[in-house]
């Protein structure tokens, strides 16, 4: 069963998951301590049909808006709903394409919401991930970011568009003084600003037993990869009871932990060794579900 909460006005606190036959996944997304509202937005699109039947991947949307409450909420709202809705209209096709396509269009749809007074300037991070056969795909553009933890392992999948990773790579810093620099929030790439801006695409081969995080600066700036390890094997060992606990457990230590920004994560738990159906069967329309 598919249970998803949204809150009528602004982003406020937002919570969902489901458990599926070949994989379970939730998400939480709060506006934390520091701030009163929360310009994070989490969403996903996932069929309530049985998967063998799907027409297409399950989707996940997370975004981190910039640009003061109201304009940052806002896009980081559009965004995701116009990526999830760009991806369900799209004739089926190739993954990575269909996923580039949702990113123009958010990154189209922010920018047009820019044009309103009050707005101007707003922009917003993107992270989409995609379940496809024995694969992740994810499409990234700013600072959120996705990890694959498989069993003692923490990989992080994507990498950051923003000044101070770009002096980690170069090595003009290290990772240490990265944590504390002062432009660690400025961001390279974003979505609002630029019409030209380009989604990295990251292909992952995926296998029972692992657990994909995706989150925004508000989480992974206070967790460490041994914290993400041992949430997952808390998963594993059903410690943890779904993959939406542990998302809320997730949200709920950063917070804890002293988190300086909105708050925001999607945990996706891949249960079974049979695939997930890719696009490409027959055309099918998701149902919105909400309770």
């Amino acid at each position: 069963m598919v249970s998803e909460t949204h809150p009528p006005d602004g982003n406020g606190h937002l919570s969902g998951g489901a458990t599926m036959g070949k994989f379970s996944w939730g998400y939480c997304s709060d506006p934390g301590e520091a701030r009163e509202h929360n310009e994070d937005f989490v969403s996903a699109k996932v069929a309530t049909t049985p998967d063998d039947a799907w027409d297409r991947s399950p989707l996940f949307a997370l975004a981190d808006g910039m640009g003061g409450h109201a304009a940052g909420e806002v896009a980081s709202r559009v965004a995701v709903e116009t990526a999830i809705d760009t991806f369900v209209d799209a004739s089926p096709g190739s993954l990575p394409q269909m996923l580039r396509g949702a990113v123009r269009s958010a990154n189209l749809a922010v920018s047009d919401a820019a044009m309103t007074e009050g707005r101007h300037g707003m922009g917003t991070t993107m992270l989409l991930a995609a379940l496809s056969g024995h694969e992740a795909v994810l499409a990234n553009v700013g600072d959120s970011r996705a990890y694959l933890l498989r069993g003692e392992s923490c990989l992080q999948l994507t990498t950051d568009h923003s000044r101070v990773a770009e002096m980690v790579r170069m090595r003009m810093i290290s990772p240490e003084q990265a944590a504390t620099h002062p432009a660690r929030s400025q961001l390279t790439r974003t979505l609002g600003g630029d019409p030209f801006t380009q989604a990295d695409i990251v292909r992952q081969p995926i296998s029972r037993a692992d657990v994909i995080v995706l989150c925004t600066d508000g989480l992974w700036d206070v967790t460490d990869h041994g914290a993400l390890v041992a949430a997952a094997g808390r998963l594993a060992n059903r410690d943890t009871a779904t993959a939406r606990d542990m998302a809320d457990q997730l949200v709920s230590q950063a917070i804890t932990r002293g988190a300086t920004d909105n708050v925001s994560a999607v945990v996706i738990h891949i249960t079974s060794d049979l695939p997930i159906p890719p696009a490409g069967r027959r055309r099918l329309r998701f149902r919105r579900s909400t309770s």
